[in-house]
């Protein structure tokens, strides 16, 4: 075992609870069991604590998250849904993020939507894989070429958190589907992390 592989077993542990209280009030939102007047809010689980987190409020302006909020549930209902580099050109259309391309915003957004299939792109995560361009489609081929030459590295830090990610996952089971793929997911961005 690395210290890599070790940092970002404990970044994993820090935060996957979170990020499963994170999708679950995004689809809550969805199917609207959330107004949206709440899921905006400073409440822990909002995703105006999400964007906080995240680190990602810089990349709209201040006052608009119902605006962006509302771009987004537009978006998730589309036929693209899942195509981040286009809706990173719908917010830059939309006036939100001040004429600036936010590859970050759009994919930590539509993370929250479709976690089995979409993983956050940032500047960390860019550069484990050398990329300059902040294009999501380019840093998806990465990844998935990351997933298959390291797929040992990600089974055993998968097994080493097991005992631990099994407890987390408890108030989610039946809950959240395919909690497997979300698992494995957030430990690939978290090696992606720490790779230095």
């Amino acid at each position: 075992m690395t210290n890599q592989q070790i940092q970002a077993i404990g970044n994993f542990l820090q935060y996957y609870y979170t990020d499963l209280h994170y999708i679950k009030k995004f689809q809550d939102f969805k199917e609207k069991n959330l107004s949206p007047k709440d899921y905006v809010s400073k409440e822990i689980g909002s995703f105006y604590s999400f964007l906080i987190e995240f680190r990602v409020t810089r990349n709209y302006l201040q006052g608009t998250t119902d605006k962006l909020l509302a771009e987004t549930i537009k978006w998730v209902n589309s036929r693209q849904a899942n195509n981040v580099d286009s809706f990173t050109m719908r917010l830059l259309n939309s006036g939100l993020t001040r004429g600036n391309t936010t590859t970050s915003l759009a994919s930590k957004i539509l993370f929250l939507n479709n976690p089995w299939e979409i993983l956050p792109m940032d500047t960390l995560t860019r550069k484990a894989f050398n990329q300059t361009e902040n294009q999501y489609s380019i840093y998806r081929t990465n990844l998935d070429n990351y997933r298959q030459t390291n797929k040992h590295i990600i089974d055993k830090c998968l097994s080493h958190t097991k005992a631990l990610t099994s407890f987390v996952e408890k108030d989610y089971q039946g809950i959240i589907n395919d909690l497997q793929v979300i698992r494995e997911n957030r430990m690939i961005d978290k090696l992606l992390w720490s790779t230095r």
